[in-house]
């Protein structure tokens, strides 16, 4: 008979496994309302052809009649899980292995922030949470624990966690998050994970909103500074790793109790929004969701995951080259990563204007009529005095 620790120990590896598999079926089923999928969008209008910072972009979108499951752009990760979750085969890649591995490790820890008291989050601004959330599950599931936080954007805080505790220290630094061009979209990105991915925090949505406007606060229509910061950030991994099978590429957006997960594809012109995840297992707890944790290693893991767009997937443009055709050749090869300068407009200097020779004989007659009454008014002044 198996010793009381050893028993204990296998119904928790049993409980682990059967909330991995209801977080994989979240996000590879549709056999419930809450599973989670992919939204293709058209964009209306933006003001990508001009130089905007991204806190100024505007970014108005329409969704397709279509929807794609999460993890349909996730086949990679998705074989792996799926393999292990049948058999409890791990992956034979060493590499392959050791991102399994961050999972598995995460997922049979400690999953809580620690926090004595669950409402110590609502004191947190956003970018506070953001960074709490990023140094206590992203860096965890990502292959290097490195970030790179906005240094203009945060208080800094030393290598000192959010969390407040002592042993827990801060694997980001602060620095340069600048990406762009100043002859488009430009500015900085709140935090970079390992130089391949941006996230960044959602405005709270005000506590008299409705459950429907705040469903909608997480969408592309309200937050246009996302959308511009995913695809800026897609052209540039484009630039900077030509040899990548695709150029799907992600952005996290992080709010008080939840996330998603915004694509763009800069080859295809293909431009994807998620359902909204939750990011704790309930309104009072700071333990992880099992949902969230499977989206975010999938996430911050897509260059060994992410599959890319199926055929038909890629038919259904975003329309942005369209839009900032006269500026795609920018966003294709001028764009870079840190020192972007904000756009200087060059004095305007007027033209000298034409002068017909009746306009000059008119200001001659004007010129001339002028003379003669300032020297009438200083010959009557002569007079007075």
């Amino acid at each position: 008979m198996a010793s009381n620790p050893k028993r204990r120990k296998s119904l928790s590896e049993e409980n682990t496994e059967k909330d991995l598999l209801y977080a994989m079926m979240k996000i590879c089923t549709d056999l419930d309302k809450s599973h989670i999928n992919l939204t293709p969008l058209k964009i209306e209008c933006c003001n990508g052809s001009l130089s905007s910072s991204f806190s100024k972009a505007f970014c108005n979108t329409e969704p397709y009649d279509a929807r794609l499951l999460f993890g349909d752009v996730f086949h990679y990760g998705i074989s792996i899980l799926r393999e292990f979750v049948e058999s409890k085969k791990t992956p034979n890649d060493r590499k392959m292995l050791f991102v399994f591995n961050k999972l598995m490790d995460f997922v049979n820890g400690d999953r809580s922030l620690k926090l004595s008291d669950p409402l110590e989050l609502q004191s947190l601004s956003e970018r506070e949470l953001t960074l709490l959330v990023v140094n206590h599950l992203f860096s965890k599931l990502a292959t290097s624990s490195c970030y790179l936080i906005d240094k203009n954007g945060h208080e800094h805080r030393g290598n000192r966690c959010v969390c407040g505790k002592d042993s827990c220290k801060m694997t980001g630094w602060y620095g340069d998050t600048s990406i762009g061009n100043a002859e488009v979209w430009h500015g900085n990105i709140d935090i970079i994970i390992n130089d391949d991915l941006a996230v960044e925090p959602l405005e709270e949505t005000p506590s008299e909103q409705s459950p429907l406007e705040v469903k909608l606060q997480a969408s592309l229509k309200t937050n246009p500074q996302i959308a511009a910061q995913t695809i800026v950030f897609s052209f540039l991994q484009k630039k900077r790793h030509p040899e990548r099978e695709h150029f799907l590429t992600p952005c996290i957006g992080v709010r008080r109790s939840e996330l998603f997960i915004m694509l763009y594809d800069s080859e295809h012109d293909v431009l994807l929004e998620s359902s909204t995840v939750p990011l704790f297992e309930n309104e009072f707890s700071c333990e992880f969701s099992f949902r969230a944790v499977l989206v975010c290693w999938l996430t911050v893991n897509y260059r060994f995951f992410c599959s890319g767009l199926n055929e038909k997937f890629k038919m259904l443009k975003s329309n942005f080259f369209d839009i900032a055709k006269e500026k795609i050749t920018v966003y294709e090869k001028g764009l870079q990563f840190q020192n972007v300068k904000t756009c200087n407009f060059p004095e305007l200097k007027l033209a000298i204007p034409y002068v017909s020779s009746f306009m000059h004989d008119t200001q001659k007659v004007l010129i001339e009529k002028y003379l003669k009454l300032n020297k009438s008014d200083e010959n009557g002044l002569d007079v007075k005095n």
